[in-house]
């Protein structure tokens, strides 16, 4: 699925029934193409909107707010595999 979204973002031209097959050969049904194909175009389309007009992030945002470290990661899947809630 991952491969098949950053292939749709990065290099939509080059998509072909391969890849398509690829997602049905781990368990994807049509539908759950469609809505892989869907969100990931949808993203794809806010982002190059908000990249095109100049829209910038709120000032409370920051980089360091919108990133988390694999280590806080992990910690986050841990904790909902032990039926925890995230941190």
């Amino acid at each position: 699925m991952l491969d098949y979204s950053v292939k749709l973002t990065r290099r939509p031209y080059a998509v072909n029934e391969d890849d398509i097959q690829s997602l049905r050969d781990v368990g994807f049904d049509d539908t759950g193409i469609l809505d892989i194909c869907q969100v990931v175009s949808y993203f794809n389309y806010v982002n190059r909107l908000a990249d095109g007009l100049g829209v910038e992030l709120e000032g409370f945002w920051s980089g360091e707010d919108l990133t988390m470290t694999r280590e806080e990661f992990d910690q986050i899947v841990a904790s909902r595999e032990e039926g925890g809630s995230a941190p």
